[in-house]
Parts: structure tokens; sequence; C-alpha cells
């Protein structure tokens, strides 16, 4: 005699238990950008949380449930300066910010959330980093 077994319920289970859960599933909520490199020419350029602050340089991106996305920057990189508020889509390990009006200015990045953190790589035709950018979710900065 042969058994059936019902994994219904454990694949619900899976879906459901935060250890598991997929990165766009934590991606809705306020990020506020804490470190990024860029490499505008043939050197890679570092800011850090300290100097952030210190220069008063800041990017804000708010994510929500509806697939929309707000944010607020004064950072001097032009691919971040050439965004606007609009809608997300992700694929795969990849997040597009749409532009509302335009579709050549949709901007791609490269995406991960490891510890809390959000990563965002955006690299050009030539593999030099346009922006890597690491994010905290405004809910765990103290």
């Amino acid at each position: 005699m042969q058994k059936r077994i019902n994994l219904s319920g454990i694949w619900k289970w899976l879906g459901a238990t935060e250890m598991f859960a997929r990165p766009s599933k934590k991606l809705p909520g306020k990020w506020v950008l804490f470190e990024f490199y860029t490499e505008p020419g043939k050197e890679l350029i570092h800011k850090t949380s300290e100097q952030l602050t210190a220069e008063k340089i800041f990017w804000e991106i708010e994510f929500n449930t509806e697939e929309k996305y707000i944010h607020h920057s004064n950072l001097p990189i032009p691919v971040v300066a050439k965004i606007t508020n609009g809608t997300w889509s992700r694929s795969k390990n990849f997040i597009t910010l749409l532009h509302p009006d335009n579709f050549r200015d949709n901007v791609e990045f490269q995406f991960a959330i490891e510890k809390d953190n959000l990563k965002l790589l955006k690299k050009d035709s030539l593999g030099r980093i346009e922006f890597f950018g690491f994010f905290r979710k405004e809910s765990t900065i103290k």
C-alpha cells in the first residue's frame, strides 16, 4: 500500500516564514542611504555614513506594496538625478524604477536584501559602477 504525502501545509508554512521571505517581500518601506560607491571615470569613489552626514548628502526611497515609490535625493550622480517618482517592478534580482512618462528613462538596479540592508547596484555598458549603494530601513535606524 502506497501512502500519499500532502505537502501543501509545508509549502504554506515555508511561504509564511520570514526566514524564507523573498527580498521583494521585504522591500516595501522607507530606505535611507548610508554608504555608496561610484566610478565616474577611472577612479572609484567611496562615501561612508560619516562623510554623507558631513557633506549633507542623502537619498531616501520608499517602496510601497502597490509597486509605487517616492524618493528624495541630492546625490550628485547622474543616474540617480534622473530618477523621478513612479512605479517599480521586479524580475529575479533586478528592480526597475519606471519613469512615468518615458520608458527610456527607466533605471534598472541589481538588488539584494541581506541583514536588513538593501543593496542597489547599477553598472554602465563598460562594467563601471555608476552607483552601488547600501540602505537601511528607516525603522532600524537608531
